[in-house]
């Protein structure tokens, strides 16, 4: 896990710090691995987490994950721990985020879709509500439609449950990528978010991208940069969150 986290800080400093810095980050990054090595028999080992607690890791899915349900909340918290037994009663896997260890995503969350308490419940990457919305989907003998991603045949009520008012298309084409991004859509590209921010007066806004903002004219640019990527084979990608209200 440091070997990782250690080569990845390297590969951001490599693009985005100037030559002078960028060796100093070198040197330092290089003792820190070789003192993690000479450290690395003194670990103890941990445990591995229950299943529905394996996500207190931070990590993105990707699409290969079969786990499409992620509840966001915090342990001990009585609505969180209705949901998810619904879910385990009606036989489904999901994923389940501790907001304790994920303050930023709590915060990110609340914001995108302007709930501010927990749970937070997403199906195939889209915000569907909290413990009164699955409860209500369960009622309506829905909820397995829902997580099986057959939105076209949902009732109207369903559909008022979770929001539905307009359907998006995951493909990774540059087209939709800068289309969905100016929508508020995140994209986490292996485990970095990228987002575009509008600017509320009118300005040029804000892009995220590769873990460090990038001017707004360049979305277009960024957009095919991904696509390529993609197309190679050389990122996990998928869409996170989708704002309650389109914009």
């Amino acid at each position: 896990m440091l070997r990782d986290l250690l080569r990845k800080a390297q590969s951001m400093a490599e693009k985005h710090l100037p030559e002078g810095v960028r060796e100093t980050s070198r040197k330092l990054i290089e003792q820190v691995q070789e003192r993690a090595a000479a450290l690395g028999g003194r670990s103890e080992a941990r445990p591995e987490p229950p299943v529905e607690e394996a996500a207190l890791q931070d990590e993105p899915l990707d699409r290969s994950d079969p786990i499409v349900v992620v509840v966001f909340g915090y342990p001990g918290d009585a609505a969180t721990d209705h949901v998810t037994a619904v879910f385990t009663a009606e036989g489904i896997p999901f994923r389940r985020m501790n907001l304790h260890d994920q303050p930023q995503a709590a915060r990110q969350i609340a914001g995108v879709t302007g709930v501010m308490a927990p749970p937070y419940l997403y199906v195939r990457g889209r915000f569907w509500g909290g413990e009164g919305e699955i409860d209500g989907l369960r009622a309506l003998g829905e909820l397995h439609a829902v997580v099986a991603g057959d939105l076209a045949g949902l009732s109207e009520e369903a559909r008022r449950l979770g929001k539905l008012r307009e359907e998006f298309d995951d493909g990774l084409t540059a087209e939709n990528i800068a289309s969905r991004l100016r929508r508020g859509h995140i994209l986490t590209l292996d485990d970095l978010d990228c987002w575009f921010e509008p600017d509320a007066e009118g300005g040029q806004g804000r892009l995220f991208y590769d873990g460090a903002p990038r001017p707004a004219d360049e979305l277009e640019q960024v957009a095919a940069e991904i696509a390529a990527r993609n197309a190679d084979g050389d990122l996990r990608a998928v869409w996170r969150f989708e704002p309650a209200v389109s914009i």
